[in-house]
């Protein structure tokens, strides 16, 4: 019926998957100073857009919580927490790590 849960899956782990976009850029430069000596210059970046990697809401306890909690804030860490279903923003194993940048140079002679 509509607006009812189905049964079906929010999501399937085929192309339907929810998407996750992240972009990563990289560009660099040869330059060449004698004959048989070359410097490389190279920039990597990832998550170029800096895009937030929210992982999907749980509906469980959260750390150091039960059930019966109402509180809105966890004690131990300092998220909001409502006692049921919060959104992790500080996971062990985030979804999308905040924009990184390096720079390489490579002397080769």
């Amino acid at each position: 019926a509509p607006g009812h849960f189905g049964t079906a899956a929010a999501y399937y782990s085929d192309y339907r998957y929810q998407r996750r976009p992240t972009e990563n850029i990289a560009f660099g430069r040869t330059f060449r100073l004698k004959e048989r000596m070359n410097l490389n210059v190279r920039a990597e970046f990832t998550n170029m857009f800096n895009r937030a990697g929210i992982p999907n809401p749980t509906n469980g306890q959260g750390p150091g919580q039960s059930f019966a909690s109402s509180q809105l804030k966890n004690p131990l860490t300092g998220q909001n927490s409502a006692g049921f279903g919060w959104v992790n923003t500080n996971p062990a194993t985030p979804t999308l790590f905040p924009r990184q940048g390096q720079l390489v140079a490579r002397f080769q002679f």
